[in-house]
């Protein structure tokens, strides 16, 4: 898809239809018909707009002499966010598409109250626009027509002093270009198939990704793994017969010694659940338990070109958590990376073990931070539902970092405690920590959570749990059915304040 920014006046412009968004108050609902019909050289009449009012659920395309318009609502302009102009660009650009539109223009939002710069707003417009364009029809083969059929978007401004805010608008749209199509890689990995994508496959696809955008990438298998002393995914990862990997990814933006940011994602490519095999409704979703890693790698597309000034790791140990002969079992010991012992009582809670190591692993890198993303519990879809991440952390600064890009992003986070009680939850009797509560089905989320904060050493660590945000069981305006790319625009976000 084609994403330019054209400095003509509109009418100017040779596209297939016009995007306008429009305030819910009638006085600007009016005023901005009225500069549609002079910036277009065209006359819309009022019959054509009886289903429309600007609400901010509201889209309608009408048509006026030669012209095709789609005008798409933001609501009282009082209440106006960044949220209600992504979706509204979202909704815009699906009617276009459902219309089977090829090109569409689409103006750029000129409002102060949304208190951010044209740059910020641009940037949340291509965004939007590239991620309500989304589909995973690479394993259709009887369609007769193409799901997306839009191939050009093309942004323009009808402000008055244009050639001042010109940079900054193709800096926003550039940069949302970027994240958008970053969405889209984590998107397509977390909705590849298991048979496609396992371990090893994950692996060669990062690496084929790092040489196209400059990341240095290592895959360490099983042999490697044992010498390593990785048990933990070992452990998880033997009873399948693709065997276990974690992934290694090494981006120097910033300057030499300068300790890194390190990003972890549970890549579980199939959860069966093991042993403690899960009921078989809704296994097939499994396939998405590696959404947290897909994030990771989303985040180095877009960390690369946008080439922040950042030391950035990524590591994925990836597994498939299947029932086999090899297979871990309730009651078993292992030995992880760190030296600490883990009694296994239930396969089912595998995503803390393979992380466990993995964040062990990148603890001894001295990092600035951990970040670790996972779709761990379904205890916090339980709890909250598919609508915010839980986050748990040992730093406040880190944690409020994290806070704030989620609301700027809109892939909100919510705190849960990390209080003594909650870690006394994992301890045992035959080793140095369980996989589980004690009792079980206790503060699910806040206990995997727990068990991976003894894992940390001497950094500042933030836990993402996202299963509640990853899979999607429905299509929102710009969320799809299915992977939904979550932490590639929070992670990325917090980057980018701390290292433009």
């Amino acid at each position: 898809m084609k994403i330019t920014f054209d400095k003509s006046p509109a009418n100017k412009i040779k596209s297939d239809a016009f995007v306008f968004l429009c305030y819910e108050d009638k006085d600007l609902l009016t005023a901005e018909l009225k500069n549609i019909e002079t910036t277009l050289n065209t006359e819309i009449l009022g019959i054509t707009l009886e289903d429309f009012s600007g609400r901010d659920t509201e889209v309608e395309i009408i048509y006026s002499n030669d012209k095709r318009i789609i005008l798409s609502g933001l609501g009282k302009k009082d209440e106006l966010t960044l949220e209600k102009v992504r979706k509204a660009c979202a909704r815009a650009v699906k009617k276009a598409n459902d219309y089977k539109i090829e090109k569409v223009a689409v103006e750029i939002v000129q409002d102060e109250s949304l208190k951010r710069t044209i740059d910020v707003i641009a940037k949340v417009q291509t965004e939007a626009c590239i991620m309500a364009l989304y589909a995973f029809d690479k394993y259709i083969t009887t369609a007769k027509e193409k799901r997306i059929t839009i191939e050009e978007i093309t942004f323009f401004s009808e402000f008055n002093n244009l050639k001042k805010f010109a940079k900054q608008i193709e800096e926003g749209i550039k940069v949302g270009s970027i994240i958008g199509k970053a969405v889209h890689c984590a998107r397509d990995l977390g909705n590849e198939p298991s048979n496609v994508l396992y371990p090893e496959e994950l692996a060669n696809r990062i690496k084929k990704l790092g040489k196209q955008r400059g990341y240095a990438v290592r895959a360490f298998a099983m042999n490697e793994l044992q010498k390593m002393g990785m048990g933990g995914i070992i452990a998880i990862g033997k009873g399948s017969k693709n065997g276990p990997y974690l992934i290694e990814m090494k981006y120097n933006g910033g300057k030499k010694g300068d300790a890194p940011v390190v990003v972890v994602g549970k890549g579980v490519t199939f959860d069966s659940g093991g042993i403690s095999i899960k009921p078989s409704a809704g296994m097939e979703a499994m396939k998405m338990d590696m959404c947290g890693a897909a994030a990771v790698v989303g985040v180095f597309e877009a960390v690369t070109q946008l080439k922040l000034k950042v030391n950035l790791v990524g590591l994925i140990p990836s597994v498939e958590n299947m029932p086999g002969g090899n297979a871990i079992k309730p009651g078993d010991i292992i030995k992880s990376y760190s030296g600490k012992t883990i009694e296994v009582g239930n396969t089912d809670a595998e995503g803390r073990v393979i992380l466990a190591d993995a964040i062990t692993y990148g603890s001894r890198m001295k990092p600035n931070c951990i970040i670790d993303l996972a779709t761990l519990t379904g205890a916090t879809v339980v709890a909250l539902g598919h609508f915010v991440t839980t986050a748990m952390t040992n730093n406040s600064d880190l944690k409020n970092e994290i806070i704030e890009s989620g609301q700027a992003t809109y892939e909100r986070v919510w705190e849960l405690p990390t209080w003594m009680e909650y870690d006394k939850l994992i301890d045992c009797d035959n080793a140095d920590v369980s996989n589980m509560g004690n009792p079980a089905r206790t503060a699910g989320t806040i206990v995997g959570g727990m068990f991976l904060k003894r894992f940390v050493e001497n950094c500042p660590w933030v836990h993402l749990d996202i299963a509640g945000t990853a899979m999607s069981n429905s299509t929102g305006d710009y969320i799809p059915k299915y992977a939904t790319g979550v932490g590639v625009r929070l992670i990325t976000h917090f980057l980018r304040k701390r290292y433009s």
